[in-house]
């Protein structure tokens, strides 16, 4: 088979057009997904001066500092892709039609690593290690748009 070709769904799962899975809203990780929602990318931000670093995935506190007091700041959307792989074959149904794909690890200009889908050509992909990326936002139901990322020229 072609990897072009969308994955075969494995013998036993059921046929159809599942949903993806949906982000766990929380109290503390809801201003995130909300801001995905307007198509801006936010990080919290250790508020204690001796600190101030940006801090990614949405926590209740500082793991830098263990300061509890943090903020929301919206990030630049620019990165470097720091390791990558091309997923040929998802562990959720719902993604076995956009195979192949790749997923990444990018580090932020704010200095957070933040795993994601890049958008570019599977195929052609050769090596991704240290390019420069933009964040992008791509729905994962009509309800809640995802952070993405995709090939920038800097």
């Amino acid at each position: 088979m072609s990897s072009t070709q969308a994955v075969a769904q494995p013998a036993g799962q059921p046929a159809g057009n599942p949903a993806k899975p949906a982000p766990r809203l929380s109290a503390i990780n809801r201003p995130f997904w909300q801001a995905c929602n307007d198509e801006r990318l936010m990080l919290q931000r250790c508020a204690a001066p001796q600190c101030r670093r940006f801090v990614f995935y949405p926590r209740a506190c500082c793991p830098h500092c263990g300061g509890g007091a943090l903020t929301w700041e919206q990030a630049s959307g620019a990165g470097t892709v720091t390791t990558f792989t091309v997923v040929h074959r998802p562990h959720h149904e719902s993604f076995y039609a956009e195979a192949p794909f790749v997923f990444a690890a990018v580090t932020l200009d704010e200095g957070v690593l933040i795993y994601t889908r890049i958008e570019c050509d599977p195929e052609a992909v050769d090596d991704l290690i240290g390019t420069p990326v933009e964040v992008v936002f791509r729905a994962l139901s009509p309800t809640q748009k995802a952070p993405y990322f995709r090939p920038a020229a800097r």
